[in-house]
């Protein structure tokens, strides 16, 4: 008997464990199974395979070509010495030759344009640690929604059972002459309000876990329980998390390595205003062959190596154009990356002074809720010795309900002014 009821034990447990759903878990769920994570980096591995040196043209060409032709003539020919040729004449002319490319120069522009693949790639790295930043933040935002909504539902069953227990006290109290119908007509009003609150707030947890299984790719009415995330780990001065922000933000990354990527272009573009030389070699194969003409037979096969150079004169001022932009283009890049350090270090500090401001409101809110439940509780046993109105105990109720409300309030909001500071520091994703 003792073995099954551990057995039934470690039953109960495990199937606990299997339905609650932490947020760990969640957030190693989403970044597996969310579907922007996976675009994102699919598109990071595009990026990855485009850097290769023959991509910057830093390799040479090798190309075979072969060829196979013929021609039908109608051949009439009259030599110097009388001799005459007039037959339908049966030409084969085939070919082949392997030919070879090489850039040797051309300004270094071979070397600015694998640089700005490296570049590329590496913004397309930070682009899905973004991804990776947003899902987590949306994962952890949802799950602490649900974990609002929980609390809500729990304070709201909390609040009913004073309702009832007010509704059998008034309710006795006018069975037996001692009390008034009107008192008992208002506490059931009063519980029916309550209670209408709790149906909807129990709609409102459904969906917030719906809410969150779309994160996680899950099937939409996938039930699971949370785990209640109260305690406060992160705890930094305002100045730490501006000298993180500064390096860590995936952002200002993004933004910084966009304006590396303009200053290479710059060298590109800057590439095409000087010389270009190349080393050519074709090694051919070439045979006629017909039976009316000069020559029956024709064969000659070598190789003709060569080097070649190019210099760019006048291009109906392009290349100038394109010098032009590219360092507009880079101003732009500047600019924004300087714009959007003001911006994030305002929204830093806004979010900082959120965070304490709603840290103390926790604490006093904390406070508030004890004072509030002994209130209740005092005012509850007043009104059931008569000692009491029904308008105090109703006041009693309406604190109470007040206070719990802005308590669940206070703990949604420190996670989410909690969260906004990891996101801006770049503390969310390594």
């Amino acid at each position: 008997m003792k073995n099954y009821l551990i057995l039934l034990l470690f039953i109960a447990q495990t199937s606990f464990a299997q339905d609650t759903l932490t947020l760990e878990n969640a957030i190693t769920i989403a970044l597996e199974k969310n579907y922007d994570v996976k675009i994102a980096e699919l598109q990071q591995k595009v990026a990855e395979t485009q850097v290769f040196k023959g991509n910057a043209g830093m390799l040479p060409n090798i190309n075979f070509n072969a060829n196979a032709g013929t021609a039908f003539n109608e051949v009439k020919q009259v030599l110097a010495n009388g001799n005459e040729t007039n037959r339908f004449g049966v030409n084969l002319t085939p070919s082949a030759n392997i030919t070879f490319a090489w850039t040797l120069y051309d300004g270094k522009r071979m070397y600015a344009i694998f640089d700005r693949l490296k570049n590329q790639s590496e913004l397309s790295q930070i682009q899905t640690r973004i991804a990776m930043e947003n899902t987590m933040a949306n994962v952890m935002a949802a799950y602490y929604e649900i974990m609002r909504q929980k609390q809500t539902v729990r304070f709201l069953e909390t609040i009913i059972k004073y309702y009832e227990e007010r509704l059998n006290i008034t309710d006795q109290r006018w069975q037996f002459g001692k009390g008034s119908k009107l008192d008992f007509l208002q506490s059931k009003t009063d519980l029916g309000t309550q209670t209408s609150l709790l149906v909807q707030a129990k709609t409102d947890l459904k969906n917030a876990k719906v809410a969150l299984n779309n994160f996680l790719a899950r099937e939409p009415n996938t039930d699971f329980e949370v785990q209640e995330v109260v305690a406060l780990t992160f705890d930094p001065s305002q100045e730490e998390l501006r000298n993180r922000a500064r390096t860590a933000n995936k952002t200002l990354q993004a933004f910084r390595k966009a304006t590396d990527i303009t200053l290479i272009q710059q060298r590109e573009a800057e590439g095409l205003k000087r010389p270009r030389i190349t080393l050519n070699a074709n090694l051919g194969y070439q045979l006629s062959k017909t039976n009316a003409g000069l020559f029956l037979y024709n064969q000659n096969y070598g190789l003709s190596p060569g080097v070649g150079l190019t210099v760019p004169i006048f291009n109906g001022q392009i290349i100038r154009r394109q010098i032009q932009t590219s360092k507009i283009n880079t101003d732009i890049a500047k600019t924004q990356e300087q714009d959007w350090i003001v911006q994030m270090e305002n929204d830093l500090v806004r979010a900082y002074n959120q965070y304490q401001t709603d840290k103390e409101i926790l604490k006093l809110e904390e406070e508030y809720n004890k004072v509030a439940e002994e209130n209740m509780q005092i005012s509850l046993e007043k009104f059931r010795l008569g000692g009491s109105t029904i308008l105090e105990i109703n006041e009693a109720q309406r604190s109470l309900n007040t206070s719990l409300n802005r308590l669940t309030n206070a703990r949604f909001n420190i996670k989410i002014s909690e969260l906004q500071l990891l996101r801006l520091s770049g503390e969310l994703v390594k």
